[in-house]
């Protein structure tokens, strides 16, 4: 089952360059669906218990959509996977020169940030210990 469509990508797009060709959208729908699948095993299971409650809710679907058609928008906008682009145009004796960084560890790669992971799998982030400012002996102690 596929959660998203070539046109989820394409409308969700910024700028003017949006990919045209739909089938080749799919084929990388279906890689990142697939990545999303192998990296959350039990989320289509999730998604159908959803669907299935009263009222039905979508919110992980719609979630799992984001996160796909962000990993598909991130291999469009940089397919040759670099770090770092430089530009210069010159007019006669002026020149003009621009430069795009991409973040991340795999730069136009398709993989799911920690932060799309997370929305998936609603693990929230937790600290190591936490320390209680309160002494033993306060009436407002609670003993955790």
């Amino acid at each position: 089952m596929t959660w998203t469509e070539a046109a989820d990508v394409i409308g969700a797009w910024i700028g003017d360059d949006a990919p045209t060709d739909q089938s080749k959208v799919d084929v990388w729908i279906g890689k990142a669906e697939r990545e999303v699948k192998r990296r959350v095993p039990d989320i289509q299971t999730r998604i159908d218990a959803e669907a299935d409650e009263t009222p039905a809710r979508s919110d992980l679907l719609e979630s799992a959509k984001d996160v796909v058609v962000a990993m598909v928008t991130r291999v469009f906008r940089n397919p040759e996977g670099a770090r770092q682009r430089n530009t210069t145009t010159t007019t006669g004796p002026f020149s003009d020169t621009g430069s795009v960084t991409y973040g991340g560890s795999t730069p136009g790669g398709l993989a799911l940030t920690d932060d799309e992971l997370a929305s998936l799998t609603a693990t929230k982030a937790q600290g190591a210990f936490t320390v209680s400012m309160i002494p033993t002996s306060s009436p407002f102690y609670t003993g955790a």
